[in-house]
């Protein structure tokens, strides 16, 4: 047990919280036998979680002929993590609790464009709200899912204002948020290698190995807009051509609702700082049977499929999850057009690739923000 003497007592300790919250309920003996520690080690750290109000004892296991063991047990109310996602049109905040269970969710609109000090005090708003329901002073942190376009002065200032109220904050990138925001939801397997297509400020893909990115930083994630899905396509601003966001993103939707007629029948007027909310509305057209509004839909879908299915025949993935704005308002039809191409492209793989729609709503950004705070938190339970 060399190993085991030397690990630190943090890790023993988080690990042990780690095995109890996703075993849902355990003893001192399961945890010690699917660790691989001595019973006395997992004893001691559970007295430490227990000092800490982190877990606590919720009965007895089954006898099994000597003393019966006490089940243990995460303490669900012990601690909150709050999630902040930053938009065009809105802030969103999340809260959940110490398994990872959304307790509750804020959305503040943001006028197009808000200056700096418009977004810190929208937060604090927010903030305020949150703490009339689940009290701040029991937060483990924040997490900021960011797109990469928000400026670093507005990032520096919402960080700034969160750890002016006593919140340790962590900033993350929008897709990795909503990635793992999907798989604390329970919408993607715990085993396996996953992809998570998120579509927002940018479209991006994360991947997740057992529930973990598979990124070396919280921050790192693959950008899809400029992968080319036809070499005939028309010219990008990159320099290249037939390039992904010319066929999925919010923009591609308005353009193509412009060009079909859809667009002046659903008032849509093609202007920058509507165009996330013209794109839902598309969705939501399509949701209505549509048939313009379905195509758009479809053919967007399709191009995401397209881009992304050369990691997942590649990879292994087992498991496709698309989340963000557009996707999720016509949560049928783009399921449909995925798994339609995914069933077109599998047969050479010899195995089925399962493709869902996230059903976190609005998306699963601020839910994964949250989650990240958590973790960080319990990484360092023990200290």
């Amino acid at each position: 047990m060399a190993a085991e003497r030397s690990r630190p007592r943090t890790t023993i300790d988080s690990t042990v919280l780690e095995t109890i919250r996703r075993r849902s309920v355990t003893t001192r003996v399961e945890i010690a036998r699917e660790l691989g520690v001595t019973p006395a080690t997992v004893t001691n750290a559970v007295k430490r979680l227990m000092a800490a109000g982190l877990v606590i004892e919720a009965g007895h296991a089954r006898s099994t002929g000597g003393k019966r063991a006490s089940l243990l047990r995460i303490n669900d109310e012990a601690r909150w993590a709050l999630g902040c996602t930053i938009e065009p049109a809105r802030l969103s905040l999340a809260a959940v609790d110490t398994t990872g269970a959304l307790r509750s969710r804020s959305v503040l609109p943001l006028p197009y464009g808000s200056p700096t000090g418009t977004v810190v005090e929208t937060l604090r708003s927010g903030l305020g709200l949150m703490s009339a329901r689940d009290s701040l002073s029991s937060t483990t942190g924040i997490g900021f899912a960011m797109p990469s376009t928000l400026p670093a002065e507005l990032r520096a200032a919402l960080t700034a204002t969160a750890k002016e109220m006593g919140i340790p904050a962590l900033v993350a990138e929008e897709a990795t948020c909503a990635a793992l925001g999907s798989f604390w939801s329970g919408e993607q397997p715990e085993q396996g290698l996953t992809a998570t297509v998120h579509v927002n400020s940018h479209l991006a893909i994360t991947l997740l190995q057992d529930g973990v990115p598979v990124q070396h930083a919280a921050d790192a994630v693959s950008v899809l807009d400029h992968v080319c899905i036809d070499p005939n396509g028309p010219p990008c601003e990159c320099g290249s051509v037939g390039c992904l966001h010319l066929y999925a993103s919010g923009s591609a939707l308005v353009e193509q609702a412009r060009r079909t007629g859809l667009a002046s029948g659903l008032g849509i007027d093609g202007l920058e700082e509507s165009v996330n909310a013209d794109a839902v509305l598309i969705a939501l057209t399509a949701t209505r049977g549509d048939a313009r509004a379905e195509q758009i839909i479809d053919s967007a879908t399709r191009a995401l499929m397209q881009a992304v299915w050369p990691v997942v025949a590649g990879l292994g993935v087992t498991t496709v999850m698309l989340t963000g704005t557009w996707i999720q308002a016509a949560p049928a039809a783009s399921s449909r057009a995925a798994v339609h191409y995914a069933r077109d492209h599998e047969r050479g793989l010899g195995r089925l690739v399962t493709v869902k729609v996230s059903e976190v709503q609005p998306h699963p950004c601020a839910v994964g923000a949250a989650v990240l705070a958590l973790k960080a938190f319990l990484s360092t339970t023990g200290d």
